[in-house]
């Protein structure tokens, strides 16, 4: 399927001219957009060991050419620049390039030793942006040839570029061999080194064990750690969240306590596959393996649309446990958002009911009920959105995120 998502809030920020610099997790599709926007400039990737590979004249380059070329020619793009020379980073400190360069890095966390602390050579010398995963309202705004419950249980993955348009069952059998693998390059980017602790941490987070003392007695149960301390587990913890891999969450009205878990729905069912179902050891026919998948659904939709209310609202998304919500955001110090999201064809009043009273516990808050389907609601107090209403608003959302990107470009000319 060659359908290109737009991505307003990138393609405004590689369309500035000057000193660009992309950083992000591997796979998040910075070179693609990059070649996408910018189809005039010259581009260039650093390899390991410091050589830079010209593609369309299919050479390698040394430290020395490149800056010869940097010097004389405009437009340039430098993906994975944190492999190079120091030489490279000593003549971009010293002005030797040209002024419209775009750098792009796979690191979330190893490039910063180029652009912060008292002696990073490229400090205040870029204007800098991360590229994460494709977003719900990018997803959402695009015409996909199937639409209302389908299309949210696609576009759940859709959110790593590297699946667009794939099937459910490519996206999962491919997924076993590429997560893995995925997490390996993250964390070997980033100068780390990759262990089975930190599969064994994924595999606890996909299986529910989103705390500390749980993550830590999973490990200890598998003999990876000596003893079920959490102390055993924060460096792997700690490193994870810088390289992208997973995401903190606040829990509400609970001081320096927080839940962890997936940042990537694929790596998400990947490992929760292979932690309840040994997906990676058996070989299990796709039938099983997709009813599986498909129980587990809900949860990765639950994430989907909190993801999307976030980023539509511009607002925090935190964990309330009492009562347990599935969605709540935060704005100015407290919770001005709640929703519920029931994935199902059918919704009884007696169910409605409970979710009316337990959203009805914030007054102060706006309640919102999300569902594949408004037809499937019984009268009720709660604002409802369906698929549909989540479709028009993305797309609302990005016809103004392009007209004030396009008002923007116009007054920078």
């Amino acid at each position: 399927m060659s359908i290109i998502v737009k991505r307003p809030w990138l393609e405004e920020f590689l369309l500035m001219k000057g000193r660009r610099l992309l950083y992000g997790r591997r796979k998040t599709g910075k070179t693609f957009y990059t070649r996408l926007v910018l189809p005039d400039y010259q581009y260039f990737i650093v390899r390991k060991g410091g050589t830079i590979y010209d593609p369309v004249e299919d050479q390698l380059l040394d430290t020395s050419t490149f800056i010869r070329i940097c010097r004389l020619e405009d437009n340039v793009v430098l993906d994975e620049f944190h492999r190079a020379s120091p030489r490279l980073f000593d003549a971009l400190q010293a002005g030797v390039c040209r002024e419209n360069l775009v750098l792009i890095t796979s690191t979330m966390h190893y490039y910063r030793q180029f652009v912060e602390g008292i002696e990073a050579p490229l400090k205040g010398l870029f204007s800098i942006r991360r590229v994460g995963l494709l977003s719900p309202i990018e997803l959402l705004a695009v015409d996909w040839g199937f639409e209302g419950k389908e299309l949210v249980e696609r576009l759940v993955f859709y959110q790593e570029p590297i699946l667009v348009g794939r099937d459910l069952k490519d996206i999962i059998l491919s997924g076993r061999e590429f997560a893995r693998s995925l997490v390996g390059e993250v964390i070997d980017e980033e100068d780390y080194v990759y262990t089975r602790r930190f599969d064994a941490i994924l595999e606890a987070l996909a299986a529910g064990k989103n705390r500390l003392s749980e993550m830590a007695n999973y490990l200890y149960s598998r003999g990876l750690i000596e003893k079920p301390s959490t102390s055993y587990i924060t460096k792997y913890l700690d490193i994870m969240l810088r390289t992208g891999l997973i995401e903190r969450i606040e829990v509400w009205g609970k001081k320096r306590r927080s839940i962890y878990r997936h940042v990537s729905p694929l790596t998400e069912i990947v490992y929760y596959l292979d932690a309840r179902y040994g997906f990676y050891d058996f070989l299990q026919p796709w039938n099983y393996v997709e009813k599986i998948t498909k129980s587990y659904l809900p949860i990765l939709i639950e994430r989907f649309i909190e993801r999307f209310l976030s980023e539509y609202f511009g607002s925090k998304p935190v964990k309330v446990l009492e009562p347990e919500i599935d969605i709540a955001l935060v704005e100015y110090k407290g919770i001005h958002l709640v929703a519920e999201v029931k994935w199902s064809n059918e919704l009884t009043k007696s169910e409605v009911k409970k979710i009316e009273e337990k959203l009805g516990k914030f007054p102060d808050a706006r309640q919102i009920l999300v569902v594949p389907d408004k037809t499937i609601v019984p009268e009720t107090s709660l604002e409802v959105w369906d698929v549909e209403d989540l479709r028009e608003k993305a797309s609302t959302k990005i016809t103004q995120l392009i007209r004030e990107g396009t008002i923007m470009s116009q007054a920078r000319r």
